[in-house]
């Protein structure tokens, strides 16, 4: 595996990576399995679930990580950094590789998504997503950071929001 290290600049700088990882590297998930069962198949409380139970370590002090798909996914549980933003990516992919699968079968998209920087006071400290449904209007937050927090439900109340949408970068 090739890691590859620059210095990070803002929380922008991050954002943008983790809208590149998971353009390029969405169909990583196609290679993993839970039970005999494609993880790229599950629906997205059952993925919620799945990133949710891999461990979370944070990054070593003064280094940021931000994995690719595959790398998150082989190295979980073995230390290697997978926080917020790596399960951001994997989180975005799976949405992603769900809304290909549509196309490569002639359907519409399932889903719209969006990445939201947030912080308890007033700075940034940590990032998710959010979806929904093409066919609904009704934002659907999907944070699997910690064993604490619920499928649908914002981790807290922000002092510190930004949100990102594709287009926007």
């Amino acid at each position: 595996m090739k890691l590859t290290q620059k210095p990070l600049e803002s929380y922008i700088q991050t954002v943008k990576e983790v809208f590149r990882l998971s353009n390029k590297y969405f169909k990583d998930l196609l290679e993993f399995n839970k039970n005999g069962k494609p993880i790229a198949s599950f629906e997205p409380i059952e993925f919620f679930k799945y990133v949710q139970d891999c461990e979370y370590v944070k990054d070593p002090p003064g280094i940021e990580f931000v994995n690719r798909p595959k790398i998150s996914l082989l190295l979980a549980g073995s230390g290697h950094p997978f926080d917020c933003d790596d399960r951001t990516i994997l989180s975005l992919a799976y949405f992603k590789l769900r809304n290909y699968t549509q196309k490569l079968l002639g359907r519409d998209e399932l889903f719209d998504y969006r990445v939201l920087v947030v912080g308890k006071t007033d700075r940034p400290h940590h990032i998710y997503i959010e979806f929904k449904n093409k066919a609904d209007s009704n934002w659907i937050p999907f944070d699997p950071t910690y064993p604490y927090n619920v499928f649908g439900v914002t981790p807290f109340t922000p002092g510190f929001i930004k949100i990102f949408y594709e287009n926007d970068l």
